[in-house]
């Protein structure tokens, strides 16, 4: 049998209430911040998730709605608290990792 590695960048939770496209309406939406990837976020009413304003396919399974809602809501509470500040404070910190990667 062979290992294989999954390489996951950091990520920043995030939480808005913003317009959703499929609900029509302002809904909770949650997710994560990753460098060079963007912000992937998931309404909490629906359960449909984007990418940089890109939405993501819809898999074929049962109760994906529901599991996409639950991982939504971990990130919504692991959001709370979070400020504008502390998001660019980890940006900022992202940014000089890479820095002293490339030196």
């Amino acid at each position: 049998m062979t290992a294989g590695a999954l390489c996951r960048p950091d990520t920043f939770p995030v939480r808005r209430t913003i317009h959703c496209p499929t609900c029509n309406s302002e809904q909770r939406m949650a997710g994560y911040l990753a460098m060079w990837y963007g912000q992937t976020i998931t309404c909490l009413n629906c359960g449909d998730m984007w990418t940089d304003g890109e939405m993501h396919p819809r898999p074929f399974k049962p109760r994906w709605r529901q599991e996409n809602i639950a991982a939504a809501q971990k990130w919504w509470d692991e959001a709370e608290g979070y400020t504008d500040d502390d998001r660019q404070a980890w940006i900022t910190a992202q940014l000089d990792a890479e820095k002293e990667v490339a030196r």
